[in-house]
Protein backbone atom coordinates (compact mmCIF):
# COMPACT_ATOMS: atom_id res chain seq x y z
CA UNK A 1 0.00 0.00 0.00
CA UNK A 2 2.86 2.32 -0.64
CA UNK A 3 2.31 5.36 -2.99
CA UNK A 4 4.99 6.98 -3.95
CA UNK A 5 2.84 10.01 -5.88
CA UNK A 6 3.20 13.81 -4.63
CA UNK A 7 1.75 14.62 -1.65
CA UNK A 8 0.42 18.39 -0.77
CA UNK A 9 0.61 20.10 2.87
CA UNK A 10 -3.50 20.02 4.92
CA UNK A 11 -4.32 22.12 7.32
CA UNK A 12 -5.32 20.03 10.76
CA UNK A 13 -8.45 21.87 11.13
CA UNK A 14 -9.06 20.66 7.28
CA UNK A 15 -9.21 16.88 8.64
CA UNK A 16 -11.51 14.68 10.90
CA UNK A 17 -10.98 11.06 11.92
CA UNK A 18 -12.72 7.89 10.37
CA UNK A 19 -15.57 5.80 12.29
CA UNK A 20 -14.33 3.07 10.88
CA UNK A 21 -10.79 3.35 11.80
CA UNK A 22 -10.06 -0.12 13.26
CA UNK A 23 -7.75 1.41 15.67
CA UNK A 24 -9.42 2.80 18.48
CA UNK A 25 -7.02 3.01 21.64
CA UNK A 26 -4.45 5.00 21.58
CA UNK A 27 -1.17 4.92 23.63
CA UNK A 28 -1.31 8.12 25.41
CA UNK A 29 2.42 8.06 26.33
CA UNK A 30 3.32 6.86 23.05
CA UNK A 31 1.89 9.36 20.94
CA UNK A 32 3.60 11.97 22.79
CA UNK A 33 6.89 10.44 22.41
CA UNK A 34 6.13 10.59 18.48
CA UNK A 35 4.50 13.97 18.92
CA UNK A 36 8.36 15.02 20.38
CA UNK A 37 9.91 13.58 17.16
CA UNK A 38 7.78 15.24 15.29
CA UNK A 39 8.49 18.54 16.93
CA UNK A 40 12.02 17.59 16.18
CA UNK A 41 11.81 16.13 12.50
CA UNK A 42 8.80 16.94 11.53
CA UNK A 43 5.89 14.42 9.82
CA UNK A 44 8.22 12.41 7.53
CA UNK A 45 5.68 9.83 6.32
CA UNK A 46 2.18 11.47 4.78
CA UNK A 47 -1.28 11.01 5.95
CA UNK A 48 -3.75 8.90 3.47
CA UNK A 49 -7.06 11.20 3.38
CA UNK A 50 -9.88 11.21 0.43
CA UNK A 51 -11.88 13.87 0.31
CA UNK A 52 -15.22 13.88 2.19
CA UNK A 53 -18.40 16.45 2.93
CA UNK A 54 -16.24 19.41 1.77
CA UNK A 55 -13.54 17.82 4.16
CA UNK A 56 -10.70 15.69 4.46
CA UNK A 57 -10.99 12.11 6.08
CA UNK A 58 -8.36 10.12 7.67
CA UNK A 59 -7.83 6.78 5.64
CA UNK A 60 -4.52 5.85 7.15
CA UNK A 61 -2.58 7.63 9.81
CA UNK A 62 -4.94 8.31 12.28
CA UNK A 63 -2.22 8.08 15.14
CA UNK A 64 -0.03 10.54 13.49
CA UNK A 65 -2.74 12.87 13.24
CA UNK A 66 -3.33 12.85 16.73
CA UNK A 67 0.81 13.32 17.42
CA UNK A 68 0.61 16.13 15.21
CA UNK A 69 -2.13 18.25 16.93
CA UNK A 70 -0.12 17.19 20.38
CA UNK A 71 3.03 18.67 18.18
CA UNK A 72 0.86 21.81 17.88
CA UNK A 73 1.75 21.85 13.78
CA UNK A 74 -0.17 23.77 11.64
CA UNK A 75 -1.14 21.13 8.71
CA UNK A 76 0.79 17.82 7.69
CA UNK A 77 1.66 15.91 4.45
CA UNK A 78 -0.88 13.95 2.92
CA UNK A 79 -2.06 12.04 0.17
CA UNK A 80 -5.27 12.64 -1.09
CA UNK A 81 -6.91 9.96 -2.96
CA UNK A 82 -10.55 9.58 -4.24
CA UNK A 83 -11.98 6.75 -2.55
CA UNK A 84 -15.46 4.85 -1.98
CA UNK A 85 -16.56 4.01 1.50
CA UNK A 86 -15.31 -0.07 1.05
CA UNK A 87 -11.74 0.85 -0.32
CA UNK A 88 -11.40 3.40 2.34
CA UNK A 89 -12.36 0.61 4.72
CA UNK A 90 -9.94 -2.07 3.03
CA UNK A 91 -7.25 0.46 3.09
CA UNK A 92 -7.87 1.20 6.89
CA UNK A 93 -7.75 -3.16 7.35
CA UNK A 94 -5.24 -3.71 5.69
CA UNK A 95 -2.75 -0.74 7.13
CA UNK A 96 -3.70 -1.67 10.65
CA UNK A 97 -2.86 -5.05 9.98
CA UNK A 98 0.69 -4.59 9.49
CA UNK A 99 0.82 -2.57 12.74
CA UNK A 100 2.26 -5.08 15.47
CA UNK A 101 0.30 -2.75 18.18
CA UNK A 102 -3.10 -2.96 16.88
CA UNK A 103 -5.62 -4.63 19.15
CA UNK A 104 -6.86 -7.52 18.34
CA UNK A 105 -10.50 -6.94 19.29
CA UNK A 106 -9.76 -3.76 17.02
CA UNK A 107 -8.45 -6.01 13.78
CA UNK A 108 -11.69 -7.99 14.37
CA UNK A 109 -14.54 -4.77 14.08
CA UNK A 110 -12.12 -4.38 11.07
CA UNK A 111 -12.60 -7.51 9.38
CA UNK A 112 -16.54 -7.54 10.24
CA UNK A 113 -16.78 -4.11 8.59
CA UNK A 114 -15.81 -5.39 5.36
CA UNK A 115 -17.61 -8.57 5.16
CA UNK A 116 -20.43 -6.58 5.83
CA UNK A 117 -20.41 -4.92 2.88
CA UNK A 118 -21.35 -6.45 -0.81
CA UNK A 119 -18.45 -9.16 -2.55
CA UNK A 120 -16.29 -9.47 0.89
CA UNK A 121 -15.64 -13.22 2.33
CA UNK A 122 -13.21 -14.59 4.05
CA UNK A 123 -11.07 -15.64 1.14
CA UNK A 124 -10.82 -12.40 -0.10
CA UNK A 125 -9.81 -10.88 3.54
CA UNK A 126 -6.91 -13.89 3.53
CA UNK A 127 -5.58 -12.04 -0.25
CA UNK A 128 -6.05 -8.67 0.65
CA UNK A 129 -4.62 -8.56 4.29
CA UNK A 130 -1.81 -11.81 3.58
CA UNK A 131 -3.72 -13.29 6.63
CA UNK A 132 -4.41 -17.20 7.16
CA UNK A 133 -7.58 -18.00 7.24
CA UNK A 134 -7.20 -19.56 11.29
CA UNK A 135 -6.04 -15.76 11.68
CA UNK A 136 -8.83 -14.20 10.36
CA UNK A 137 -11.80 -16.51 11.85
CA UNK A 138 -9.98 -16.00 15.53
CA UNK A 139 -10.32 -12.78 15.15
CA UNK A 140 -14.07 -12.73 14.35
CA UNK A 141 -14.77 -15.30 17.00
CA UNK A 142 -13.41 -12.52 19.08
CA UNK A 143 -16.69 -10.73 18.69
CA UNK A 144 -18.90 -13.30 20.41
CA UNK A 145 -17.75 -12.33 23.56
CA UNK A 146 -19.88 -11.00 26.06
CA UNK A 147 -19.50 -7.33 27.21
CA UNK A 148 -18.03 -7.68 30.46
CA UNK A 149 -15.14 -10.06 28.92
CA UNK A 150 -14.50 -7.76 25.77
CA UNK A 151 -14.35 -5.06 28.27
CA UNK A 152 -11.67 -6.63 29.96
CA UNK A 153 -9.62 -7.73 27.03
CA UNK A 154 -9.70 -3.81 25.34
CA UNK A 155 -8.56 -2.66 28.82
CA UNK A 156 -6.10 -5.49 28.64
CA UNK A 157 -6.77 -6.63 32.14
CA UNK A 158 -6.79 -10.48 29.80
CA UNK A 159 -4.32 -11.42 27.04
CA UNK A 160 -5.60 -12.03 23.94
CA UNK A 161 -5.09 -15.95 24.86
CA UNK A 162 -7.96 -15.98 27.38
CA UNK A 163 -9.49 -13.58 25.12
CA UNK A 164 -9.59 -16.38 22.43
CA UNK A 165 -10.25 -19.24 24.24
CA UNK A 166 -13.66 -17.58 26.15
CA UNK A 167 -14.56 -16.42 22.67
CA UNK A 168 -14.88 -19.82 21.16
CA UNK A 169 -17.38 -20.90 24.69
CA UNK A 170 -21.25 -20.62 23.84
CA UNK A 171 -21.90 -17.28 25.49
CA UNK A 172 -23.72 -18.58 28.44
CA UNK A 173 -20.78 -20.54 29.95
CA UNK A 174 -18.18 -17.05 29.31
CA UNK A 175 -18.91 -15.37 32.37
CA UNK A 176 -18.25 -18.97 34.53
CA UNK A 177 -14.99 -19.17 32.57
CA UNK A 178 -13.88 -15.37 33.11
CA UNK A 179 -14.31 -15.96 36.45
CA UNK A 180 -11.86 -19.08 35.97
CA UNK A 181 -8.84 -17.03 34.45
CA UNK A 182 -8.41 -15.22 38.35
CA UNK A 183 -7.33 -16.37 41.45
CA UNK A 184 -7.06 -15.00 44.49
CA UNK A 185 -4.09 -16.48 47.21
CA UNK A 186 -4.67 -15.94 50.90
CA UNK A 187 -1.81 -13.74 50.83
CA UNK A 188 -3.28 -11.93 47.91
CA UNK A 189 -5.48 -8.44 48.55
CA UNK A 190 -6.57 -8.86 44.54
CA UNK A 191 -6.95 -11.45 42.27
CA UNK A 192 -4.22 -12.28 40.16
CA UNK A 193 -4.21 -13.23 36.75
CA UNK A 194 -3.45 -17.13 35.80
CA UNK A 195 -1.93 -18.04 32.64
CA UNK A 196 -4.08 -19.36 29.87
CA UNK A 197 -2.86 -22.68 30.16
CA UNK A 198 -4.64 -22.56 33.10
CA UNK A 199 -7.84 -21.69 32.08
CA UNK A 200 -7.63 -24.30 28.94
CA UNK A 201 -7.44 -27.19 31.23
CA UNK A 202 -10.29 -25.96 33.31
CA UNK A 203 -12.30 -25.22 29.87
CA UNK A 204 -11.41 -28.82 29.07
CA UNK A 205 -12.29 -30.84 32.39
CA UNK A 206 -15.43 -28.41 32.88
CA UNK A 207 -17.15 -27.50 29.18
CA UNK A 208 -15.26 -29.08 26.27
CA UNK A 209 -16.20 -32.57 25.94
CA UNK A 210 -14.82 -35.14 23.55
CA UNK A 211 -17.12 -36.85 21.14
CA UNK A 212 -14.80 -39.74 20.59
CA UNK A 213 -15.23 -40.62 24.45
CA UNK A 214 -19.09 -40.43 24.26
CA UNK A 215 -20.39 -43.54 25.98
CA UNK A 216 -23.27 -43.26 23.51
CA UNK A 217 -23.87 -43.23 19.87
CA UNK A 218 -22.88 -39.69 18.22
CA UNK A 219 -25.17 -40.98 15.33
CA UNK A 220 -28.36 -41.49 17.03
CA UNK A 221 -30.87 -38.44 16.55
CA UNK A 222 -33.38 -40.34 19.40
CA UNK A 223 -31.30 -40.17 22.92
CA UNK A 224 -32.60 -36.14 22.39
CA UNK A 225 -34.44 -36.02 19.31
CA UNK A 226 -34.38 -31.62 19.34
CA UNK A 227 -30.66 -31.82 19.37
CA UNK A 228 -30.61 -34.07 16.38
CA UNK A 229 -27.38 -36.76 16.66
CA UNK A 230 -23.76 -35.04 17.63
CA UNK A 231 -22.21 -35.74 14.20
CA UNK A 232 -24.17 -32.93 12.57
CA UNK A 233 -24.48 -30.45 15.36
CA UNK A 234 -22.79 -27.24 15.03
CA UNK A 235 -21.47 -26.67 18.70
CA UNK A 236 -18.73 -29.14 18.47
CA UNK A 237 -15.36 -28.15 17.43
CA UNK A 238 -15.05 -30.34 14.32
CA UNK A 239 -17.93 -28.11 13.14
CA UNK A 240 -15.52 -25.47 11.82
CA UNK A 241 -12.00 -26.65 12.06
CA UNK A 242 -10.75 -23.42 11.21
CA UNK A 243 -11.96 -21.64 14.08
CA UNK A 244 -10.46 -24.54 16.43
CA UNK A 245 -7.80 -25.36 14.64
CA UNK A 246 -5.68 -25.79 18.10
CA UNK A 247 -8.17 -28.27 19.74
CA UNK A 248 -7.37 -31.83 19.48
CA UNK A 249 -10.15 -33.86 18.50
CA UNK A 250 -13.68 -32.68 17.84
CA UNK A 251 -14.93 -31.39 21.31
CA UNK A 252 -18.50 -31.19 22.24
CA UNK A 253 -19.53 -27.12 23.11
CA UNK A 254 -22.77 -27.54 25.04
CA UNK A 255 -22.00 -29.44 28.20
CA UNK A 256 -25.65 -29.62 29.46
CA UNK A 257 -27.04 -31.54 25.95
CA UNK A 258 -24.24 -33.91 26.43
CA UNK A 259 -25.03 -35.19 29.63
CA UNK A 260 -28.73 -35.19 28.33
CA UNK A 261 -27.62 -37.58 26.34
CA UNK A 262 -25.63 -39.40 28.80
CA UNK A 263 -28.17 -39.74 31.07
CA UNK A 264 -30.87 -40.72 28.12
CA UNK A 265 -28.47 -43.45 26.99
CA UNK A 266 -27.69 -45.01 31.20
CA UNK A 267 -31.76 -45.25 31.34
CA UNK A 268 -31.68 -46.90 27.95
CA UNK A 269 -29.48 -49.14 29.19
CA UNK A 270 -31.05 -50.07 32.79
CA UNK A 271 -34.06 -50.77 31.16
CA UNK A 272 -33.13 -53.41 28.38
CA UNK A 273 -30.47 -55.01 30.90
CA UNK A 274 -31.86 -55.46 34.08
CA UNK A 275 -28.62 -57.52 35.45
CA UNK A 276 -26.22 -54.68 35.32
CA UNK A 277 -25.19 -53.43 37.88
CA UNK A 278 -25.08 -49.08 38.64
CA UNK A 279 -21.94 -48.11 40.44
CA UNK A 280 -20.68 -44.30 40.89
CA UNK A 281 -17.09 -43.65 40.77
CA UNK A 282 -17.07 -40.50 42.82
CA UNK A 283 -18.36 -38.99 46.31
CA UNK A 284 -21.61 -37.05 46.23
CA UNK A 285 -24.00 -36.64 49.12
CA UNK A 286 -25.75 -39.62 49.72
CA UNK A 287 -29.46 -37.65 49.16
CA UNK A 288 -28.11 -36.90 45.42
CA UNK A 289 -27.15 -40.60 44.54
CA UNK A 290 -28.83 -42.82 42.51
CA UNK A 291 -31.57 -45.44 44.26
CA UNK A 292 -29.53 -48.95 44.17
CA UNK A 293 -25.86 -47.52 43.23
CA UNK A 294 -22.65 -48.88 44.56
CA UNK A 295 -20.50 -46.35 45.76
CA UNK A 296 -16.69 -46.57 44.88
CA UNK A 297 -15.59 -48.91 48.28
CA UNK A 298 -18.37 -51.25 47.52
CA UNK A 299 -16.82 -52.91 44.75
CA UNK A 300 -13.23 -53.24 42.59
CA UNK A 301 -13.12 -52.54 38.61
CA UNK A 302 -11.64 -55.00 36.58
CA UNK A 303 -10.09 -54.35 33.74
CA UNK A 304 -11.40 -55.18 30.45
CA UNK A 305 -11.13 -58.95 28.72
CA UNK A 306 -9.05 -59.47 25.72
CA UNK A 307 -11.74 -61.93 24.75
CA UNK A 308 -15.48 -60.44 25.90
CA UNK A 309 -16.80 -64.02 25.35
CA UNK A 310 -14.70 -65.39 28.09
CA UNK A 311 -15.94 -66.77 31.32
CA UNK A 312 -16.02 -64.13 34.33
CA UNK A 313 -12.37 -64.89 36.02
CA UNK A 314 -14.43 -64.70 39.48
CA UNK A 315 -17.78 -65.56 40.52
CA UNK A 316 -18.54 -62.45 41.96
CA UNK A 317 -17.77 -60.54 38.59
CA UNK A 318 -20.68 -58.37 37.33
CA UNK A 319 -20.95 -56.08 34.30
CA UNK A 320 -21.60 -52.50 35.46
CA UNK A 321 -22.17 -49.26 34.23
CA UNK A 322 -21.13 -46.31 35.68
CA UNK A 323 -23.86 -43.91 36.78
CA UNK A 324 -21.39 -40.83 38.31
CA UNK A 325 -18.28 -39.88 38.12
CA UNK A 326 -15.66 -40.33 35.87
CA UNK A 327 -16.60 -42.13 32.48
CA UNK A 328 -19.78 -41.84 33.53
CA UNK A 329 -22.30 -43.96 30.98
CA UNK A 330 -19.10 -46.40 30.80
CA UNK A 331 -19.98 -50.43 31.21
CA UNK A 332 -17.22 -52.13 33.09
CA UNK A 333 -16.71 -55.22 34.81
CA UNK A 334 -16.84 -55.27 38.64
CA UNK A 335 -15.89 -57.54 41.45
CA UNK A 336 -18.56 -57.28 44.37
CA UNK A 337 -16.58 -59.42 47.29
CA UNK A 338 -13.96 -57.20 49.09
CA UNK A 339 -12.58 -60.48 50.51
CA UNK A 340 -12.27 -62.17 46.81
CA UNK A 341 -9.02 -64.15 46.42
CA UNK A 342 -9.01 -63.90 42.91
CA UNK A 343 -8.73 -59.73 43.14
CA UNK A 344 -7.30 -58.59 46.34
CA UNK A 345 -3.34 -58.23 45.44
CA UNK A 346 -2.64 -55.73 48.21
CA UNK A 347 -1.54 -56.34 51.48
CA UNK A 348 -4.16 -56.64 54.05
CA UNK A 349 -4.03 -56.62 57.71
CA UNK A 350 -5.17 -59.99 58.48
CA UNK A 351 -8.59 -60.47 60.12
CA UNK A 352 -7.91 -60.43 64.08
CA UNK A 353 -9.30 -63.46 65.49
CA UNK A 354 -11.26 -63.02 69.15
CA UNK A 355 -9.31 -63.68 72.18
CA UNK A 356 -9.32 -67.18 74.00
CA UNK A 357 -11.90 -66.35 76.47
CA UNK A 358 -11.49 -68.02 80.20
CA UNK A 359 -13.32 -71.17 81.00
CA UNK A 360 -16.49 -70.59 83.22
CA UNK A 361 -15.45 -71.84 87.07
CA UNK A 362 -16.99 -75.22 88.01
CA UNK A 363 -20.10 -75.13 90.85
CA UNK A 364 -17.28 -76.71 92.98
CA UNK A 365 -14.13 -75.38 92.62
CA UNK A 366 -10.90 -75.36 94.74
CA UNK A 367 -8.73 -72.53 95.13
CA UNK A 368 -5.73 -74.28 93.77
CA UNK A 369 -8.28 -75.52 90.55
CA UNK A 370 -9.07 -71.55 90.17
CA UNK A 371 -5.39 -70.18 90.29
CA UNK A 372 -4.67 -73.09 87.31
CA UNK A 373 -7.62 -71.90 85.50
CA UNK A 374 -6.48 -68.15 85.65
CA UNK A 375 -3.45 -69.12 84.90
CA UNK A 376 -3.99 -71.16 81.87
CA UNK A 377 -5.99 -68.61 80.82
CA UNK A 378 -3.11 -66.01 81.31
CA UNK A 379 -0.70 -68.41 79.30
CA UNK A 380 -3.41 -68.80 76.52
CA UNK A 381 -3.47 -64.59 76.07
CA UNK A 382 0.25 -64.65 76.28
CA UNK A 383 0.28 -67.09 73.04
CA UNK A 384 -2.78 -65.13 71.28
CA UNK A 385 -0.73 -61.85 71.83
CA UNK A 386 2.74 -63.47 70.65
CA UNK A 387 0.93 -65.03 67.58
CA UNK A 388 -0.81 -61.05 66.63
CA UNK A 389 2.29 -59.73 66.50
CA UNK A 390 4.03 -62.09 64.58
CA UNK A 391 0.72 -61.80 61.90
CA UNK A 392 1.84 -57.60 62.07
CA UNK A 393 5.36 -58.06 61.98
CA UNK A 394 5.11 -60.47 58.89
CA UNK A 395 2.62 -57.70 57.23
CA UNK A 396 4.72 -54.46 57.75
CA UNK A 397 7.41 -56.28 56.17
CA UNK A 398 5.81 -57.62 53.47
CA UNK A 399 4.29 -54.16 53.05
CA UNK A 400 7.84 -52.60 53.38
CA UNK A 401 8.91 -55.21 50.83
CA UNK A 402 6.20 -54.28 48.29
CA UNK A 403 7.12 -50.74 49.06
CA UNK A 404 10.80 -51.35 47.72
CA UNK A 405 9.91 -52.65 45.07
CA UNK A 406 7.62 -50.30 43.67
CA UNK A 407 10.45 -47.34 44.42
CA UNK A 408 13.02 -49.46 42.63
CA UNK A 409 10.43 -49.67 39.57
CA UNK A 410 9.54 -46.09 39.53
CA UNK A 411 13.65 -45.32 39.77
CA UNK A 412 13.93 -47.83 36.60
CA UNK A 413 11.75 -46.05 34.78
CA UNK A 414 12.54 -42.68 35.99
CA UNK A 415 16.03 -43.88 34.33
CA UNK A 416 14.96 -45.22 31.44
CA UNK A 417 12.68 -42.13 30.46
CA UNK A 418 15.93 -39.67 31.25
CA UNK A 419 17.64 -41.79 28.60
CA UNK A 420 14.51 -41.03 25.78
CA UNK A 421 15.01 -37.62 26.80
CA UNK A 422 18.62 -37.44 25.89
CA UNK A 423 18.22 -40.14 22.79
CA UNK A 424 15.48 -37.01 21.94
CA UNK A 425 18.15 -34.00 21.98
CA UNK A 426 20.90 -36.18 20.61
CA UNK A 427 18.24 -36.78 17.50
CA UNK A 428 18.03 -33.17 17.20
CA UNK A 429 21.22 -31.84 17.64
CA UNK A 430 22.59 -34.33 14.90
CA UNK A 431 19.60 -33.89 12.47
CA UNK A 432 21.14 -33.87 8.91
CA UNK A 433 20.79 -31.82 6.02
CA UNK A 434 19.10 -33.99 4.50
CA UNK A 435 17.26 -37.55 4.56
CA UNK A 436 19.12 -41.14 3.24
CA UNK A 437 16.48 -43.81 2.00
CA UNK A 438 16.64 -45.68 5.89
CA UNK A 439 15.74 -42.04 7.15
CA UNK A 440 12.79 -41.06 5.16
CA UNK A 441 11.02 -44.29 5.69
CA UNK A 442 11.44 -43.53 9.95
CA UNK A 443 9.90 -39.56 9.17
CA UNK A 444 7.36 -41.46 7.34
CA UNK A 445 6.12 -44.02 9.66
CA UNK A 446 6.25 -41.39 12.44
CA UNK A 447 3.89 -38.68 9.84
CA UNK A 448 1.88 -41.86 9.51
CA UNK A 449 1.56 -41.92 13.71
CA UNK A 450 1.60 -38.54 13.98
CA UNK A 451 -2.03 -37.12 16.46
CA UNK A 452 -0.23 -33.72 17.33
CA UNK A 453 -1.14 -34.31 20.88
CA UNK A 454 2.52 -33.19 22.15
CA UNK A 455 2.04 -29.53 20.18
CA UNK A 456 1.86 -27.58 23.31
CA UNK A 457 5.11 -29.21 24.27
CA UNK A 458 6.52 -27.95 21.00
CA UNK A 459 5.08 -24.78 21.62
CA UNK A 460 6.21 -24.44 24.89
CA UNK A 461 9.95 -25.48 23.80
CA UNK A 462 9.66 -22.25 21.18
CA UNK A 463 7.98 -19.96 23.64
CA UNK A 464 11.10 -20.36 25.93
CA UNK A 465 8.48 -21.37 28.73
CA UNK A 466 6.35 -17.92 28.60
CA UNK A 467 3.07 -18.96 30.10
CA UNK A 468 1.82 -15.60 29.25
CA UNK A 469 2.48 -15.26 25.35
CA UNK A 470 -0.74 -14.26 23.67
CA UNK A 471 -0.47 -16.63 20.21
CA UNK A 472 -1.92 -19.74 20.00
CA UNK A 473 0.14 -23.31 19.94
CA UNK A 474 -0.58 -23.27 16.04
CA UNK A 475 0.61 -19.93 15.58
CA UNK A 476 3.90 -20.17 18.10
CA UNK A 477 5.14 -23.18 15.57
CA UNK A 478 4.08 -21.57 12.99
CA UNK A 479 6.10 -18.32 13.58
CA UNK A 480 9.17 -20.52 14.69
CA UNK A 481 8.88 -22.22 11.33
CA UNK A 482 9.24 -18.79 9.81
CA UNK A 483 12.60 -18.00 11.61
CA UNK A 484 14.35 -21.48 11.02
CA UNK A 485 17.28 -21.09 9.53
CA UNK A 486 17.44 -23.86 6.07
CA UNK A 487 19.94 -26.38 7.67
CA UNK A 488 17.86 -26.85 10.70
CA UNK A 489 14.31 -27.38 8.82
CA UNK A 490 14.96 -31.10 9.29
CA UNK A 491 15.47 -30.65 12.89
CA UNK A 492 12.72 -28.53 13.53
CA UNK A 493 10.86 -31.34 11.51
CA UNK A 494 12.37 -34.07 13.76
CA UNK A 495 11.32 -32.08 16.89
CA UNK A 496 7.62 -31.65 15.78
CA UNK A 497 7.44 -35.49 15.05
CA UNK A 498 9.01 -37.02 17.66
CA UNK A 499 7.57 -35.42 20.81
CA UNK A 500 5.39 -37.79 20.86
CA UNK A 501 6.71 -40.43 21.60
CA UNK A 502 9.49 -39.35 24.26
CA UNK A 503 7.37 -41.15 26.54
CA UNK A 504 7.95 -45.36 27.62
CA UNK A 505 5.94 -46.96 24.76
CA UNK A 506 3.49 -49.24 25.89
CA UNK A 507 3.54 -52.99 25.14
CA UNK A 508 2.55 -53.75 22.09
CA UNK A 509 3.17 -50.00 20.45
CA UNK A 510 5.92 -49.35 18.34
CA UNK A 511 9.36 -47.89 20.06
CA UNK A 512 9.23 -44.92 17.33
CA UNK A 513 11.75 -42.90 19.11
CA UNK A 514 14.31 -46.15 18.83
CA UNK A 515 13.75 -46.67 15.36
CA UNK A 516 14.82 -43.14 14.82
CA UNK A 517 17.91 -43.54 17.06
CA UNK A 518 18.87 -46.61 15.18
CA UNK A 519 18.86 -44.37 11.60
CA UNK A 520 19.63 -40.73 12.95
CA UNK A 521 22.39 -41.43 15.35
CA UNK A 522 23.41 -44.89 15.34
CA UNK A 523 25.61 -46.32 17.68
CA UNK A 524 29.67 -46.47 17.26
CA UNK A 525 31.16 -49.81 17.20
CA UNK A 526 33.44 -49.96 20.60
CA UNK A 527 36.68 -49.61 19.52
CA UNK A 528 39.49 -52.27 20.15
CA UNK A 529 42.12 -52.29 22.34
CA UNK A 530 45.59 -52.42 22.40
CA UNK A 531 47.31 -54.87 24.62
CA UNK A 532 50.64 -54.27 25.32
CA UNK A 533 52.66 -57.12 23.09
CA UNK A 534 50.69 -55.36 20.33
CA UNK A 535 47.65 -57.61 19.90
CA UNK A 536 44.06 -56.55 20.21
CA UNK A 537 41.37 -57.71 22.28
CA UNK A 538 38.68 -59.52 20.65
CA UNK A 539 40.93 -61.99 18.74
CA UNK A 540 39.37 -65.00 17.46
CA UNK A 541 39.72 -68.24 19.16
CA UNK A 542 40.95 -69.74 15.82
CA UNK A 543 44.15 -67.28 16.20
CA UNK A 544 44.71 -67.70 19.56
CA UNK A 545 44.73 -71.70 18.81
CA UNK A 546 47.31 -71.08 15.71
CA UNK A 547 49.65 -68.63 18.52
CA UNK A 548 49.61 -71.65 21.06
CA UNK A 549 51.21 -74.35 18.17
CA UNK A 550 53.34 -72.10 16.60
CA UNK A 551 56.58 -73.08 19.52
CA UNK A 552 55.39 -76.56 18.52
CA UNK A 553 55.67 -76.59 14.90
CA UNK A 554 59.13 -74.56 15.70
CA UNK A 555 60.57 -77.51 17.47
CA UNK A 556 59.37 -80.43 15.09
Amino acid sequence: MQDSSAFQYIALDEIFESTTNPRQTFDESKLEELAESIRQHGLIQPVVLRPKDNRFEIVAGARRFRAAQLAELFSVPAHVKELSDAAAMEWQLIENSQRVDVHPYEEAQGFQRLLDLPGYDVNALVEKSGKSASHIYGRLSLLQLIPTVAEAFRQERITASHANLIARLPQEHQAEAFENCWRKDWQDKEAHLLPAKHLSAWIQANLYLNLADAPFDREDTTLKPEAGACVTCPLRSGYNTSLFADVQGDQCLDGACYQDKVTAHIDREVAARPELVTIETSWRNPKEQRPGALTKHQYRELPEPDNPDTEPPCPSAKSAIIVFGKQVGRTVTVCLDDECPVHTNHVRRAPVEPPPVMAPAPEEETEDEAAQRIADHEQQMAEYRAEQERKEEERKAEYERQQKQYEAEQARLGKRLKARVDTFKRIIEQAPASFSTAQMRVFLRLIIHLDFSSLGEVATYFSNGDENVQESEEEIVLAALEITADEKLIGFALRLVLSDHIGIPREGQPDLLSEAEQVFVPKKPKAVKAKPNGSREGTSTTAKCEKKQAPKKKAA
